[in-house]
C-alpha cells in the first residue's frame, strides 16, 4: 500500500510539474512579446485567454480527488552538501548550484518569514475592525471603479476594431492584371511572337525586297531607253 501511495504521489508531482513548466514557458514568451513586439488588442486577449487556460487546469489538477493532499506530506532534503549539484543545476535552471545550510531553510520552509507573518498579521487586525457599512461601502466604489474601467476598455476596443474597418474599406484595391496588361499594350511585355507571325513577317520582308529589286530594273532599262538620257562612253 505505501509503494502505491509514493508512485502516486510521484506520478502527481511529474503532472503538476509539467503543468506549471507549461505556464512558465507562456508567460516568457508573452512578456517577450511585450519587449520585442507591438502587440495590438486581440493579440493580447489571446495571450491571457492561454495563459488564464494553463492555470485554470493547473487549479483543477491540485484539487482534483486523484491527487493526493501535498499539504499533508513532510518533505525533508536527504542530503545537505556545499558541492555542486548538477541534479539540482538542472532541475533548478541554474538558479541552485548547491543543497546547502543556507539554501535550505529558504526553499523548504512552510511559513513566513517572521516580517511577512507579522504584517499579515497587520492586516488581518485591520480587516477585522471595519464595520460591516464601511466595507459595503468600499466594495461598491471599488465595484464602480471596475465597472467605468470595463467601460473604457470596451469603448476603447470598439473604437479601434472601428478604425481598422475603415481603414480596410478604404484602401483601393489593386488588381495586378491589369498591370500587366499595360505593360503588355505599351511596352509588349510578356508578348512572344508567334511561328506563323515569324514566318509572315519574313515572306513580307522577301516580297519586299523582290518589289524593290524589280523596280530598279524597271528604272534602269526606262532611263536606258529614254530618248534625252545621255550616252557617255
Amino acid at each position: 500500500m505505501k509503494m502505491q501511495e509514493e508512485k502516486l504521489i510521484e506520478m502527481s508531482l511529474e503532472t503538476i510539474s509539467s503543468r506549471v513548466q507549461e505556464v512558465k514557458e507562456s508567460l516568457q514568451a508573452f512578456l517577450a512579446k511585450l519587449e520585442m513586439e507591438q502587440m495590438n488588442w486581440p493579440s493580447m486577449l489571446d495571450n491571457f485567454a492561454l495563459l488564464s487556460g494553463q492555470v485554470r487546469t493547473l487549479t483543477k489538477l491540485l484539487k482534483g480527488d486523484k491527487t493526493p493532499a501535498l499539504r499533508d506530506l513532510v518533505l525533508l532534503p536527504l542530503l545537505v552538501q556545499q558541492e555542486t549539484d548538477p541534479d539540482i543545476q538542472k532541475a533548478t535552471q541554474g538558479r541552485i548550484h548547491a543543497f546547502n545550510h543556507e539554501v535550505v531553510p529558504d526553499y523548504l520552509r512552510t511559513k513566513y518569514e517572521p516580517e511577512v507573518e507579522e504584517y499579515e498579521q497587520k492586516l488581518v487586525s485591520v480587516a477585522s475592525n471595519i464595520k460591516p457599512e464601511s466595507a459595503q461601502k468600499q466594495i461598491s466604489h471599488l465595484n464602480d471603479i471596475i465597472e467605468s474601467l470595463t467601460e473604457m476598455i470596451t469603448n476603447a476596443k470598439e473604437e479601434w476594431e472601428g478604425e481598422q474597418s475603415l481603414a480596410a474599406r478604404n484602401t483601393p484595391v489593386v488588381n495586378p492584371d491589369i498591370d500587366n496588361l499595360v505593360s503588355a499594350v505599351t511596352f509588349g511585355k510578356g508578348m512572344r511572337p508567334s511561328k506563323n507571325s515569324k514566318q509572315k513577317l519574313k515572306g513580307s520582308a522577301d516580297s519586299v525586297g523582290k518589289m524593290s529589286s524589280s523596280v530598279k530594273s524597271e528604272l534602269k532599262a526606262s532611263t536606258s531607253s529614254h530618248p534625252y538620257a545621255s550616252n557617255r562612253p
